[in-house]
């Protein structure tokens, strides 16, 4: 009876489509990525800052650095990933991070090893093994569904956040942060690691086509005469894509890159300084991680809306009201005065999450497949000014001023163009390049 049970529980996944069980390999090597690194590290701000006798603005810069890092990297590693695969870039990036989280554990005891160590093995490592190649394989295995498979991924960023955040809190709480950036380290090359061989680039390395789609195509049978089968072909999936240079020719383009950078600078600050930001409203340390892990949490279910509606709706409005929901997250926690209120602002805040993973499903609809890992590597040249500058404009706020209230408001601004810029951010016109189908 057991056997049988077992039997009829596989049987029922044999007709999946193999893309979705890349795309949730992909999802567990970024569940370990946004738990330890997105949404974990703000815990480590300020046991950092404390220990190392830094100042807000100073820690700040170690955020703002990698990001910078990521930016100039995202270049290489995009080109990398086109040219030889996620996977092989995946099989260098995880351990490389992990080896960063430990020798930071170990051996940072100055401002400059942490700079190093956290800019050089930590967020290189991350970069190259986590979320860039992550949406390039969603990107590539799905084109109809493409929305969907990169919600899942952005999901898995979520549910590491929910799971691994409130424990990264507890740890640091009760046995430092050596000694949780120590298990980081450790859980990266264990646990993590061996799941990158499950990720395979395109489903043409694999002799299928995106999305699963069959058509009727006449093969050899094995007594001499022809019969129908269906196969996979690409002919049921028409796309378009763009070149590199093609692609920045385009005015959506630019408005796309204006979009991001605004909402880079207000997000990417928001996170880094998340932890303080709720500590500064009487929160402790590990009530802030279950915030976080709450925030992780309510982001699981936007991410999955944000996939179905984009896959049935007009992408870019559908960013444009999920980044709504950023600016009036922003406005209550301008007013923020008790625990309700700072609750209402993370699940607002979480809310439009989604507009993150559904920002690269457009990217992928407008520009197409073959060049998606490159031209995300070199918008994140620009983009990424955004990320860079935001955490350091509310580190000096609050060095400044003691209290985060104006960088607050000016993250509001920064949200509502980009809110309008994604809205009239329209499909670009293809002239000239590649047309597949």
């Amino acid at each position: 009876m057991p056997g049988a049970l077992t039997n009829r529980f596989f049987n029922c996944f044999r007709g999946v489509y193999p893309g979705w069980w890349v795309v949730l390999a992909c999802g567990a090597i970024g569940a370990y990525g946004g738990g330890v690194y997105f949404y974990g590290f703000t815990l480590f701000f300020n046991p950092l800052k404390e220990e190392l006798n830094l100042t807000s603005a100073q820690t700040s810069l170690v955020f703002a650095l990698t990001r910078l890092e990521g930016a100039f990297e995202g270049v290489f590693v995009g080109y990398a990933i086109d040219r030889f695969g996620a996977r092989r870039v995946m099989m260098v990036g995880v351990p490389l991070a992990a080896t960063g989280f430990l020798v930071w554990a170990l051996l940072v005891d100055s401002y400059i090893t942490f700079l190093l160590v956290y800019v050089g093995a930590v967020g290189f490592g991350i970069n190259m093994g986590f979320f860039h190649p992550a949406l390039a394989v969603a990107n590539n295995w799905f084109i109809r569904k493409r929305a969907t498979a990169m919600a899942i991924v952005g999901v898995s960023l979520g549910v590491g956040g929910a799971v691994l955040v409130p424990l990264l809190g507890y740890s640091i709480e009760t046995l430092g942060w050596r000694t949780t950036a120590t298990l980081a380290g450790i859980a990266g090359f264990v646990i993590i690691w061996p799941v990158t061989l499950a990720v395979h680039h395109s489903p043409e390395q694999r002799g299928l086509s995106p999305d699963g789609f069959l058509v009727s195509h006449s093969l050899p049978g094995n007594d001499g005469p022809r019969r129908d089968e269906t196969v996979p072909s690409v002919s049921e999936v028409p796309e378009i894509n763009f070149g590199v240079r093609e692609a920045f020719r385009t005015r959506a383009m630019y408005l796309l890159l204006a979009a991001m950078t605004f909402r880079f600078f207000a997000h990417g600050a928001i996170m880094v300084h998340m932890a303080p930001l709720l500590i500064d409203h009487g929160m402790g340390l590990v009530a802030a991680g279950g915030a976080v892990g709450v925030l992780s949490l309510f982001s699981i279910a936007s991410r999955l809306a944000s996939g179905w509606f984009g896959d049935r709706y007009t992408k870019r409005k559908v960013i444009s009201l999920l980044v709504c929901f950023n600016i009036l997250a922003l406005g209550v926690l301008f007013f923020a005065t008790t625990t309700w209120m700072l609750y209402l602002f993370i699940i607002l805040w979480s809310i439009g999450y989604g507009a993150g993973t559904l920002n690269w499903a457009l990217i992928g609809d407008y520009f197409g497949r073959r060049h998606f890992a490159t031209l995300r590597g070199m918008m994140g040249l620009v983009f990424s000014l955004g990320g860079i500058g935001g955490p350091l404009f509310a580190g000096w706020v609050y060095d400044t001023t003691g209290t985060y209230s104006l960088a607050i408001a000016v993250f509001a601004i920064a949200t509502v163009l980009s809110a309008i810029l994604y809205w009239i951010a329209h499909p670009p016109t293809k002239v000239e390049g590649e047309v597949s189908s």
